[in-house]
């Protein structure tokens, strides 16, 4: 007989707390990484800070949040009562308010570390952990939904930032923000995380070879490479879309055009997914590979596939978001699933946050025509990856049926 605690893992998250978590991520998004979007360039105005300085910070916040992931994950797995989760919000306030009553660039630059520890807390790697670890193989469609409602972030955010901008200038907004944060966050993490009762860690029969195994395997080190590669991929052509664009004569009056079907493509992959849901982890890793290259090459051509180009990108990258939730969950269930997905995620935000520089330097020293390469020849790096993935995948599963 199932124990209660066996019974709620296995059972499925219900719509409205799907929602709720959406909600949530829209606002632990746009608390953090889609912030300086609105609010740089009255800060640069302020302060007197340069463009690199301000937007330095966010490179700082994400990679603290690459190095703490590990942490986090092995704190999610080894608990039950979801702490890490339920502050998130909080900790995330405490470096909005810090960075709204900033008079010198340390102080500016300490509330973004903060909201570095929060977004390691709260994001999707950290959520991804929780309802995989809780819910098993049932969470895969959750983190599909959850990823469609969170994809509406960058627009949500970037209206409200900017409307609160224009009432209350970049302090204030940071201070309403941070209260957003306070009241949404740890009611939204308690009501769907309720603690289990009586258990109040995770049980300890399994072995410490078999925690480690995962992180010495080939698959292990398949995954990371893949992970890391997709991240620097898209990473690099969002941050730096405009001077693509520019560069393949889009008109600046079009530029802003092209970028904005970029979100909504995003959402749309999220419903492909449901739609295609049927379809294995692997099947859609390589599917998403491709479509991202495709989107790419259409960009990259001319500007008459620029629209086409950034739907088919976006799509590619919104399905991508998904994988890093599901693609380790169909693979390795959810024994250690924490631990490993925060493993994961490491090289990936530490290479998101030395991408913009990285693809900076690319396009100053050498050009974009060499940066455009660079990053073609990552992208076609990553569908081989993917083969091997499968391969890999096919041998972990037989060890572990004739163990």
């Amino acid at each position: 007989m199932k124990s209660a605690s066996q019974s709620i893992e296995s059972g499925k998250l219900n719509f409205f707390k799907v929602m709720n978590l959406g909600i949530a991520q829209i606002v632990l998004w746009g608390g953090s990484y889609f912030l300086l979007s609105v609010l740089a360039k009255d800060i640069i105005a302020e302060m007197s800070w340069s463009y690199q300085q301000v937007y330095g910070c966010l490179s700082l916040a994400l990679l603290v949040s690459g190095l703490l992931l590990p942490s986090v994950g092995r704190t999610i797995q080894h608990t039950d009562r979801h702490a890490v989760l339920l502050f998130s919000g909080l900790v995330m306030a405490i470096g909005l308010i810090i960075i709204g009553s900033s008079s010198n660039f340390l102080m500016f630059a300490s509330g973004w570390v903060i909201i570095g520890i929060a977004m390691a807390m709260g994001l999707y790697d950290a959520l991804f952990a929780a309802i995989g670890k809780r819910y098993s193989l049932n969470a895969a469609k959750s983190i599909v939904w959850i990823t469609l409602i969170s994809s509406l972030a960058p627009s949500v955010s970037w209206l409200f930032t900017s409307y609160i901008l224009d009432v209350f200038g970049w302090r204030y907004t940071c201070y309403t923000y941070a209260i957003l944060l306070i009241i949404t966050i740890l009611p939204i993490h308690m009501h769907v995380f309720k603690n289990k009762e009586g258990n109040k860690s995770t049980s300890k029969d399994g072995t410490l070879q078999s925690a480690v195994e995962p992180f010495r395997s080939k698959l292990y080190y398949l995954l990371s490479a893949n992970f890391t590669l997709g991240s620097v991929i898209t990473t690099s052509v969002i941050i730096h879309l405009i001077q693509i664009l520019l560069h393949g004569k889009t008109e600046m009056s079009m530029v802003f055009v092209v970028i904005s079907f970029l979100g909504p493509s995003q959402a749309i992959a999220r419903v492909i997914e449901l739609i295609i849901g049927k379809r294995s982890a692997i099947e859609m890793s390589f599917i998403s590979t491709i479509i991202i290259f495709f989107g790419m090459i259409l960009i990259f051509v001319s500007p008459i596939f620029a629209i086409p180009g950034v739907v088919v990108f976006g799509i590619g990258n919104g399905m991508r978001s998904v994988l890093r939730g599901t693609l380790p969950l169909s693979v390795y269930g959810k024994d250690n699933y924490a631990l490993i997905l925060g493993r994961l995620a490491r090289l990936p935000l530490l290479a998101q946050a030395t991408a913009p520089f990285l693809g900076g330097y690319l396009i100053q020293q050498f050009g974009m025509v060499i940066f455009l390469c660079v990053i073609s020849f990552m992208a076609i790096v990553n569908i081989f990856l993917i083969a091997l993935i499968k391969q890999a995948v096919e041998q972990y599963k037989l060890i572990s049926i004739h163990e």
